[in-house]
């Protein structure tokens, strides 16, 4: 009867010990949902482009994506439509490019999945020097237009150029690698470069080059840019991952928003080589600041940060149907390639939105 007392004591002791600590876990506030929080889960995910203003957001989401237990590796880009292509691989788990060049992948049968949209505009488009005689589009005729094959804005340059009257065999088109395309402008190799506008514009200004641009978007190709991407197989098996990863991201928006000085400095440290540029913290400030102003948008004031609007969605799966199928492509539902499940739980306040908007409205493009 000893021991068994002593087995019926020690029980009641750790009860009464499990359910004290379960009342100081729920009074602190913690409440251990899921078991990938309690053990470090690595994935790799990958940027659209090279570090940047423009993506700066994603390293300071990683505080976040500790928190929830989550190892991320993040690596540079080469485009995004090289970055669709590698998650549709599995080489990475996530990754950020341009939602029109996940959409494409879709039309080859590779369906992609955006978990939500963190720049709500790629500025693609093409910029020119500001003493040339390219005053409107259609005097690209007979120029030097280069790009990087791999940049996310390339596939719809058919089409820009459609929409103003033109086509391919009307420009000279040149190849260039990502390193040197800024610099084959700043040069004067070429006479226009296609490419994302918040990407190029920090160099060429550091370059004391102030671009004339003309964007995609006011051409008949408005686009979502990065969004948080996925294979459909990896959310179904993963979904408890994808949502943490959602929200993490949806912090470091939040955060690099409110606290851009900081988050420059973050990525000082993340990425250290790049403090090494005397122009490294302008050229940040100005992508940062072209990101910042183009996210004060109806979708993530009215409905919080990362959703994606369903209009915009099948107006962009329309354009890239038209301008990139091939024989044998089928047309994607549109509510196929992109879910809010995960978005609209995270705002920032009137005065919050207020303040980016007042910050960024210099950097704000046409």
């Amino acid at each position: 009867m000893g021991k068994g007392a002593k087995a019926n004591a020690l029980t009641r002791r750790s009860l009464v010990a499990a359910a004290s600590a379960s009342a100081v876990a729920t009074i602190g506030g913690f409440t251990p949902k899921r078991v990938h929080a309690q053990r470090k889960i690595s994935v790799k995910y990958t940027l659209g482009w090279l570090p940047e203003g423009a993506n700066i957001w994603s390293y300071a989401a990683k505080q976040f994506w500790t928190k929830s237990g989550i190892d991320v590796t993040i690596e540079k880009g080469s485009g995004s439509a090289a970055a669709t292509q590698a998650i549709a691989q599995g080489q990475y788990e996530f990754g950020i490019p341009a939602a029109p060049n996940s959409i494409q992948q879709a039309l080859k049968g590779l369906p992609l999945l955006s978990l939500g949209c963190f720049n709500y505009d790629t500025t693609m488009g093409i910029a020119v020097r500001p003493e040339s005689d390219i005053a409107k589009p259609e005097q690209l005729k007979g120029k030097k237009v280069g790009s990087t094959l791999t940049s996310g804005e390339y596939p719809f340059l058919p089409l820009f150029l459609k929409n103003v009257g033109l086509t391919m065999g009307d420009i000279q088109s040149i190849a260039l690698d990502s390193k040197v395309r800024e610099v084959a402008l700043i040069e004067k190799q070429c006479d226009a470069i296609t490419c994302f506008v918040a990407s190029a514009l920090p160099k060429l200004i550091a370059s004391k080059v102030n671009p004339r641009v003309f964007l995609y978007k006011n051409y008949g190709l408005p686009f979502y840019a990065h969004s948080l991407t996925t294979t459909n197989a990896f959310y179904a098996k993963e979904k408890a991952l994808c949502a943490d990863m959602t929200a993490g991201l949806a912090e470091g928006v939040k955060f690099a928003l409110l606290h851009p000085d900081e988050t420059i400095e973050i990525l000082f440290k993340e990425v250290p080589e790049m403090k090494l540029a005397s122009t490294a913290k302008e050229q940040l400030a100005i992508g940062m600041g072209v990101w910042s102003a183009n996210y004060v948008t109806k979708e993530a004031m009215d409905k919080g940060i990362g959703w994606a609007d369903p209009a915009i969605y099948a107006k962009m799966t329309d354009v890239v149907f038209a301008t990139s199928a091939a024989a044998g492509d089928k047309k994607p539902d549109p509510a196929s390639l992109f879910t809010n499940e995960f978005v609209g739980k995270l705002q920032l306040s009137a005065d919050e939105w207020k303040t980016v908007k007042a910050s960024t409205a210099k950097y704000a493009l046409g």
